[in-house]
């Protein structure tokens, strides 16, 4: 199943965002079953780990955010390029390329909303006793 999602097109579309972007995501979501771990096992003297994980788990996702971000703005930036160079302009190429540089900034959001809602979650979920 992962598989068939880094090969949609949807993931394809992204450009070289897209790896990174992947891999930000890839580390939330390991950072999540960290904190978890942690949450569940509760030792008193890991508290400071247990802190900034959640933190770090915060700023990964806002990271990734940014990053999806610079990527539609990379990725207009071409097609602004690429109209300009261009003599005959389409409205239907015009519009395909701003729906593909919209998908780096979706994914970008995706893994945000995952990591701010984890966050959320885990923060006020009450330690294992």
């Amino acid at each position: 199943m992962i598989l068939a999602l880094l090969n949609s097109y949807f993931i394809q579309t992204m450009g070289p965002f897209k790896y990174p972007l992947i891999l930000i995501s890839v580390l939330v979501l390991l950072l999540m079953v960290y904190v978890i771990y942690l949450k569940v096992r509760n030792e008193n003297q890991e508290t400071h780990k247990l802190k900034s994980s959640l933190n770090a788990l915060l700023v990964l996702g806002s990271f990734n955010l940014a990053l999806g971000m610079l990527g539609q703005i990379a990725g207009i930036w071409d097609a602004i390029d690429a109209i300009k160079a261009a003599a005959d302009i389409n409205p239907d190429i015009v519009m395909t390329g701003i729906k593909v540089s919209f998908g780096t900034t979706l994914f970008g959001l995706a893994t945000f909303m995952t990591a701010a809602l984890a966050w959320l979650i885990l923060t006020y979920l009450p330690v294992r006793k």
